[in-house]
């Protein structure tokens, strides 16, 4: 297990969420990656980078950990995630964390339109919406009027990292190409600072053995959510079987119950070709009576409904 941990951490690169969680509290780098995403912002400065950030939006709500946390100085927000396999949730996911985020852009007696900006930004190592983009920039907008954005200050940006399609600009775009160990400019000076910054991090004694017990225990809930997904499964398939097994109890019953009928039917027909034979031959009641009751197992008062 230890080897195979070890490996793991020596493997590990910018697509691990752990890695790119250690890189990215880097201030330089965090400011740097926040002006590529968002250029038109002009940001001068940001708050340390934080990934112990967690927010409950209510004592009995699921508590939100971001991965990167940090303000401007325009009061801007900003959550830098990692979301490397893809559980088919994204769009909910997004949106939790974006409440969460836009909770804390309001301060107490602040009135709305001073609440301060929020963007979440997601790299995925997949594509979040299956739509071929390499970029998704999301905003609200109006059915029936789709061109009109509205300016509620949020804004969720999600990358699809393995696409090649080029679409950021250059600088991003490196970036970008850096997560995916894609051939970069080892000039471009956030390369640069990137790979220093892992060979730091990869140095790290503490954060290697934070990684490999989270790594531990990581592989210990797959095994059970694993379990339980298979029990869950089995038992899915028992009360399947259960409920086939019923239905066919229930055909099989039906079946008995019209082959009882049926030979009660046919048992019926051929005591009343019997007597209608009999009472042709001229024989009495009593004398048909006697002759039923040596054939068949009645009794006196079931042939007397037969003679009526």
């Amino acid at each position: 297990m230890n080897e195979f941990l070890q490996k793991k951490w020596e493997a590990a690169d910018l697509t691990d969420d752990y890695i790119f969680n250690k890189v990215m509290l880097d201030y330089d780098i965090c400011l740097e990656v926040l002006r590529r995403i968002l250029p038109d912002l002009h940001i001068k400065k940001i708050d340390l980078p934080n990934n112990q950030q967690e927010i409950a939006l209510a004592p009995d709500a699921k508590a939100v950990r971001f991965d990167i946390y940090t303000t401007d100085e325009q009061g801007n927000h900003y959550d830098i995630e990692m979301q490397v396999a893809d559980h088919h949730n994204i769009a909910k996911r997004i949106r939790y964390y974006q409440t969460a985020s836009s909770m804390e852009a309001y301060d107490k007696g602040q009135p709305y339109e001073k609440a301060d900006d929020s963007y979440v930004i997601f790299f995925c190592n997949f594509d979040p919406f299956q739509l071929g983009e390499q970029r998704y920039i999301l905003h609200k907008h109006i059915d029936g009027v789709p061109e009109y954005v509205v300016k509620d200050g949020q804004t969720d940006i999600l990358f699809n990292v393995p696409s090649l399609k080029h679409d950021v600009n250059p600088k991003m775009q490196a970036f970008l190409d850096m997560i995916a160990q894609r051939k970069v400019e080892e000039s471009d000076p956030l390369v640069v600072k990137l790979r220093k910054r892992m060979a730091v991090v990869k140095r790290n004694r503490k954060w290697r053995s934070e990684y490999m017990r989270r790594s531990v225990y990581e592989m210990d809930q797959e095994m059970r959510e694993q379990r339980i997904k298979e029990d869950e499964e089995q038992i899915k398939k028992d009360q399947e079987q259960i409920k086939k097994e019923k239905q066919e109890l229930k055909e099989a019953n039906q079946r008995l119950v019209e082959g009882n009928q049926r030979l009660v039917n046919n048992r019926n027909a051929v005591i009343k070709s019997l007597i209608c034979t009999l009472r042709n031959l001229d024989l009495d009641n009593h004398l048909i009576k006697k002759e039923i009751k040596k054939n068949f197992d009645l009794k006196d008062e079931e042939i007397d409904k037969y003679l009526k």
